[in-house]
């Protein structure tokens, strides 16, 4: 695991410590577990009382998972469903903007007819053709027969 994924843990970790027990609650327990077995527990990260989670100094790795603990496990059903629908209208965008930028063709079968791309046939069948090697011995027989060819 990379390095900054392991602060990233341990700030999670603080921020879990400093949690209401009754959200904590909420958060399996191997999840919990996984967090303390990863993170670097060298990185120094204290939470400044009185300030509240948005304006805290955490690292964006960090605050990507707190998201994730917050979708997975601490949110109401509805609110969970209308986030994932938010990441994936998000994530069309995305690739709506490279499409664009790239000029690449990320949706499949109906944008590929409408851009004049023609699909390769499923059934074509791709084998490994075996090549044998001529031998040393007949290359070198077929070199002395060209020059004597050549010669007569």
């Amino acid at each position: 695991m990379k390095n900054e994924y392991r602060k990233a843990l341990y700030e999670v970790y603080v921020v879990l410590e400093h949690t209401n027990e009754e959200i904590k609650n909420r958060i399996p327990e191997k999840f919990i577990e996984f967090i303390k077995e990863n993170m670097d527990k060298s990185h120094e990260f204290y939470l400044k009382e009185n300030i509240r989670l948005e304006k805290q100094d955490l690292m964006i790795e960090a605050k990507q998972i707190l998201a994730l603990i917050y979708r997975d496990y601490i949110c109401s059903k509805d609110e969970r469903e209308k986030l994932i629908l938010k990441e994936k209208e998000k994530q069309n965008k995305i690739e709506e903007k490279n499409e664009e930028k790239y000029n690449i063709n990320f949706k499949k079968n109906a944008n590929n007819k409408k851009n004049g791309i023609e699909e390769i046939e499923d059934n074509q069948e791709n084998s490994l053709v075996k090549v044998e090697k001529e031998k040393w011995y007949k290359r070198l027989i077929n070199k002395i027969l060209k020059i004597l060819k050549i010669n007569n």
